[in-house]
């Protein structure tokens, strides 16, 4: 009978010992950790995004505040415009090259695409290396090493739109930018 009670006495000892030092379950955690993340112009960002600097830098801007690419095509641009154009032809296909540069100055591979928003958005494309016959950013994303950059090229289709003069076509674009892995 002693061995009995000295197991039994064990077990009791074990199951309060546990008990007394849990499982190491938990419902919550918070810590604080300091994270310093700092807002770059354009060309300085981990996604650079500049003008080529090519024959249509008259298309490709910087809005003076905070350094961000703008793409004007509009009637506010005919200054800046060798020979004074206002905007895009109606009932035509427009194709500028090279418009501006996305390089990938980040420390892993990306994947690039673009979302637009506007009422006629549908009307523009992005495309890498002036590829008009492959697929858009909108649609494909174009994958971007570190280091690594492309030429953007845009294409504006405004056949059969039945658009009037100074219609707006995009609103804004989005770059994205995910992980490959």
């Amino acid at each position: 009978m002693q061995r009995r009670k000295f197991v039994i006495g064990m077990g009791a000892l074990a199951s309060g010992a546990a008990a007394g030092i849990g499982t190491g379950a938990f419902s919550s955690v918070s810590a604080t950790r300091n994270v310093d993340v700092e807002v770059a112009d354009d060309a300085s960002a981990y996604l650079r995004l500049q003008g080529t600097g090519g024959n249509n830098s008259d298309y490709v801007t910087d809005d003076g505040d905070g350094g961000t690419l703008t793409i004007d095509l509009s009637s506010s641009n005919s200054g800046d415009v060798s020979g004074g154009g206002e905007g895009v032809n109606p009932d035509a296909v427009t194709k500028i090259d090279n418009l501006f540069t996305v390089e990938n100055q980040g420390t892993q591979e990306v994947d690039v695409s673009i979302s637009k928003s506007g009422d006629n958005k549908g009307l523009v494309e992005f495309y890498p290396n002036a590829d008009y016959d492959g697929d858009s950013l909108s649609d494909s994303a174009e994958t971007l090493g570190t280091g690594i950059s492309t030429d953007v090229s845009i294409k504006i289709d405004t056949t059969d739109a039945g658009l009037s003069d100074e219609t707006e076509l995009l609103d804004s674009v989005t770059f994205n930018a995910v992980a490959t892995n």
